[in-house]
């Protein structure tokens, strides 16, 4: 999921805003039937990975958590109008190594942007409870996130995570933008794209860095 504040301003610039950005998805994934696998609140935008069986179940979230936020926000500065340009973007994403390359994506989001140097000097993201950090509320289903990525242990991601984090800063790879995250329906393999799209013409079906995705 991607949600960009209106007209991309710098909406959720202070630290109190983040904050009660994720203090309202931790109430919310207590009501609905889906996990939260990984997420990042920037001053403009955020990004998140869920899992859910049900749409329903994704879009009472996103409404309930998009909701609060406005009016919180909107309440304690006395302003009117929209916070949210439009609604959320939603991406169908394999598992495996398709979502193992979004996590990191999201997980690179302000070093890709120049505000920090490395994921853990931006507080406002799940970096420090994948690395099992200590967390008063634990909002991350790390069981559900280890068997979409068919990793059989905490100690094998935590491993896998952090040596992957220190490849991709020491090589400066997958450090570009890649849009098709937030602006793709479907981003798989060409098997798995073609499932859901198999009544679409085969040129909207783009593949690019062994990354297939329906535009």
């Amino acid at each position: 999921m991607t949600h960009r504040c209106h007209n991309r301003d710098f909406l959720l610039k202070t630290d109190l805003d983040r904050r009660e950005y994720i203090r309202l998805m931790w109430e919310a994934h207590k009501r609905w039937d889906l996990s939260v696998l990984s997420y990042i609140v920037t001053s403009n935008h955020v990004h998140m990975l869920l899992a859910s069986r049900k749409l329903e179940e994704m879009g009472g979230f996103m409404g309930q958590v998009s909701g609060g936020m406005s009016r919180f926000y909107n309440r304690r500065k006395g302003r009117l109008g929209s916070f949210w340009e439009g609604r959320y973007r939603a991406t169908l994403i394999q598992d495996g190594a398709h979502l193992s390359r979004c996590l990191f994506y999201i997980a690179m989001n302000m070093v890709r942007a120049g505000v920090v140097r490395h994921p853990r000097e931006w507080d406002w993201s799940s970096h420090h409870e994948l690395c099992g950090g200590r967390q008063r509320y634990r909002l991350l289903d790390i069981d559900r996130l280890l068997n979409k990525l068919m990793i059989p242990s905490e100690e094998e991601f935590l491993t896998w995570y952090e040596k992957t984090i220190a490849d991709i800063l020491t090589r400066r790879r997958n450090l570009r933008r890649e849009p098709w995250w937030s602006s793709s329906s479907i981003v798989g393999d060409l098997d798995f794209v073609s499932g859901f799209v198999e009544n679409r013409r085969r040129d909207d079906i783009v593949s690019l860095d062994n990354e297939t995705f329906y535009i």
